[in-house]
Parts: C-alpha cells; sequence; structure tokens
C-alpha cells in the first residue's frame, strides 16, 4: 500500500519547487521587458539572489530525501 502520508520534507520540497518555478518565471518576464542595457554585475532582478538559494535549497532537499530513501 502507499502512503499518503506528506512528511514535512515532502511538503517543503513542493512549496519551495513551486516557489523556484515562479521566481523563475517571474524572472523571464522582467528580463523580455527589460531593453536597456545593464551592468553585469549587477542582477536585474532584485529577486535573483533569491531565486539561485532556492534552487541551491531544492538540490540540497533532494540529497536529503535520497538519503532517507535509501535507507
Amino acid at each position: 500500500m502507499v502512503d499518503l502520508l506528506i512528511t514535512p520534507l515532502t511538503f517543503f520540497s513542493f512549496v519551495n519547487s513551486f516557489l523556484t518555478i515562479v521566481l523563475v518565471l517571474n524572472q523571464n518576464e522582467s528580463t523580455k521587458d527589460s531593453k536597456t542595457v545593464q551592468n553585469s554585475r549587477t542582477p536585474s532582478n532584485p529577486l535573483e539572489n533569491f531565486t539561485w538559494v532556492c534552487l541551491l535549497l531544492q538540490l540540497i532537499l533532494l540529497l536529503i530525501k535520497l538519503k532517507i530513501t535509501e535507507n
């Protein structure tokens, strides 16, 4: 029988995945809207750093989940 109980790790992973997708789509739209040349050192979107943090966190959560299910 499949265990339908959602663990906190799975729930947090779902939320983080959704947030990451939204941030990437937002970043894509803001890049399309931006017509001016900007300095490459400054992010075009202030949420860009937060997007990278979410992506890194998603990879860490995936590694943790794989390690837990491995045992």
